[in-house]
């Protein structure tokens, strides 16, 4: 900034390389201060001055005054150059301005400084016509010369209080927060609000704009008033904790603490009346070192004709970036049960990501710091989750055809399902399901295709977490049978997004299968999988590329088929596992050594319970079974 303004005036910019060393400054002297010494300097006037004062010795005496005023106690050598009035006026603004750089001071510090030396310099003038007044030498030349030196001075500061005031405030804070709310009806809600600090080039002033818009497309009813009144509650909490300021020397914005934003509302989003809402909001941070943004934007929106709602919400604040997305029914039920076992999957999830993420010294690659800020917006992706499905339970009690729908569908396979796995004492299940975190039985949750991201930019490298996860269900009919299938999948994924090639992948998959004849439960089938690939470098200085470390994959497999038929009760299990790990064990050699793991494993159990001695000697009761065991099989098939 100084250096602009100084251009080739090499002996002011010798002035402020040594000021900038100097950062044992005292503060700059107050008016009262300035004047106090300017009267004791009035007493250092030598009586070689007392005669008829010529340009030189008024200058000699402005001079005093104008030094009085500098607050770096060392005055530089410049080979004895002598500082004209206009360079003396300018070192004591760019003096006090440095000492306030070098006590962090922000904008408003700063502009305090310049109009303190401002003032104290127009002090210095009024100082020096006071003492040739008290002399008896304040002729009609003396007061000619320091009118011209004065305009000389302010001539030469202009610029450079133009060029502060642009560099305090034309990045200072700006605020801006834009809502869309759009009705069932197709009607459009537009509110936006900016409140800006800048700089007026033609005044050469700070100025602060406000402006606030209300703008409504169509006309509203009492209930779409009534809903919109609701929305807005819900996201002027959202304003009030992103908009947060505080007294500080370095910031005015207090960074946003997601754990403070609620997306509760959206539980009792009025469907009936509203689509959806769009919002976003941002600051500017002008007063620190670098200049930082900070943008939220939410998107929310309801599509009545394929029955799915979706959440869009990305986060950019520094160095972070927060991104999630949730599509989700609109219909669906009650399980608490099956919502911790997802909110367990999720933590689950981010904890392997995080854990994965290790360097050598076991810190994460995000940093403490990144590591909160990750799970500050993970808390609040769990909420919006928990929120939508809570919504899409009410949803379904208030359209009745849904809800005939869903009761006498998904909900009694569901009821039947929890019943055998519960309580019937003949159920084994998977043999992995102590690794299941996506839950046994078939969930009565609102599907969903959710997703989370944390991405950091630390300069060399760029870590980011990916979470998935998803739920579909379909129900299927035919003849006598009908039955529902459900897939449950989960995968977490860390990579450092092309800046370095270590990555972690895992991915969890449970599906299900059922056959219903006569309200009974005849065929269930389960299937568990888990994939995790894991691969870690290290960087080579002689061939200057990164070379393998670790490389891991592991898979896991659990089966699972029940058939409960004319009272026989007939299960097949299979669990499977297999482990292969690969480690460089030679660091220096310059060839490639490397100490191989391999484990495998395979079970399989067959389980029959019932009348088997009945089944086999009677021919019309094994021919029967075998046939309804067919059927049975076929529409299981069917369902796949």
């Amino acid at each position: 900034m100084v250096n602009n303004i100084l251009g080739s005036h090499a002996n002011l910019s010798t002035l402020l390389a040594q000021s900038v060393n100097n950062a044992n400054q005292t503060t700059p002297p107050t008016s009262l201060q300035a004047t106090a010494n300017l009267e004791a300097n009035a007493q250092k006037i030598t009586d070689e001055l007392l005669g008829q004062f010529s340009d030189e010795k008024v200058g000699q005496v402005l001079n005093q005054q104008l030094t009085s005023l500098l607050t770096i106690s060392s005055t530089p050598s410049i080979l004895n150059y002598k500082l004209s009035d206009e360079e003396l006026a300018l070192r004591t603004v760019i003096s006090s301005q440095q000492e306030g750089l070098l006590n962090n001071e922000n904008s408003t510090k700063l502009i305090e400084r310049l109009n303190t030396s401002v003032k104290n310099i127009q002090g210095a003038y009024a100082s020096t016509s006071a003492i040739l007044s008290n002399l008896g030498q304040l002729g009609h030349k003396q007061q000619t010369f320091l009118a011209s030196s004065q305009q000389r001075v302010e001539r030469s500061l202009n610029p450079f209080m133009e060029d502060l005031n642009r560099k305090n405030y034309e990045n200072s804070d700006n605020y801006l927060f834009e809502l869309s709310v759009k009705t069932k009806e197709g009607d459009v809600i537009n509110i936006t609000f900016n409140s800006a600090q800048g700089y007026d080039e033609n005044t050469g002033e700070a100025t602060d704009d406000f402006s606030l818009s209300y703008e409504v497309n169509g006309d509203l009813s009492k209930a779409e008033h009534q809903a919109l009144t609701q929305v807005l509650s819900g996201v002027g909490e959202m304003a009030d904790e992103f908009f947060k300021t505080k007294q500080s020397s370095h910031s005015s914005y207090v960074p946003l603490n997601q754990t403070d934003i609620s997306l509760d509302f959206l539980t009792g989003f009025n469907h009936q009346q509203l689509s959806g809402f769009d919002v976003s909001f941002s600051t500017t941070d002008g007063e620190t070192i670098l200049p930082s943004e900070n943008n939220l934007n939410l998107s929310y929106n309801i599509d009545a004709a394929s029955n799915q709602q979706a959440l869009v919400y990305k986060l950019e604040s520094g160095q972070n970036e927060v991104d999630f997305t949730l599509d989700m029914s609109t219909f669906g039920g009650q399980d608490i049960n099956q919502m911790q076992q997802y909110i367990t999957t999720l933590d689950k999830s981010l904890e392997d990501s995080r854990r994965n993420s290790f360097d050598e010294t076991n810190d994460s690659a995000f940093g403490h710091k990144g590591d909160e800020k990750m799970k500050q917006g993970f808390a609040l992706f769990k909420d919006a989750f928990t929120s939508m499905s809570s919504a899409a339970e009410r949803y379904s009690r208030i359209e009745s055809v849904a809800s005939q729908q869903f009761t006498n569908g998904r909900e009694l396979v569901s009821d039947l399902v929890d019943n055998m796995i519960t309580n019937d004492p003949r159920y084994q299940g998977l043999g992995s399901s102590e690794k299941n975190t996506l839950g046994e039985g078939i969930s009565k949750l609102a599907d969903f295709d959710v997703a989370f991201s944390f991405a950091m930019d630390r300069g060399d490298y760029q870590p980011k977490s990916n979470i998935e996860l998803s739920q579909a269900t379909e129900q299927e009919k035919s003849g006598k049978f009908s039955g529902v299938t459900q897939s449950k999948n989960a995968s977490t994924r860390f990579d450092y997004q092309d800046s370095h090639p270590n990555t972690y992948d895992k991915k969890e998959s449970y599906n299900i299968g059922t056959a219903v004849k006569n309200n009974e439960l005849v065929g269930l089938d389960q299937s568990y999988k888990a994939d995790v690939d894991k691969k870690t470098y290290q960087f080579n200085p002689e061939k200057s590329q990164y070379e393998i470390k670790m490389a891991l994959k592991e898979q896991t497999i659990s089966e699972s088929s029940i058939r409960f038929i004319n009272d026989i009760w007939l299960e097949k299990n299979q669990d499977s596992y297999s482990m292969d790990k690969k480690e460089r064990i030679n660091s220096n050699s310059t060839q490639d050594e490397f100490k191989r793991t391999s484990s495998h494993s395979h079970s399989k159990l067959v389980t029959l319970i019932g009348d088997l001695d009945k089944l086999a000697e009677d021919k019309n009761v094994r021919r029967e079974y075998l046939t309804n065991l067919s059927q049975v099989n076929f529409f299981m098939d069917k369902e796949n």
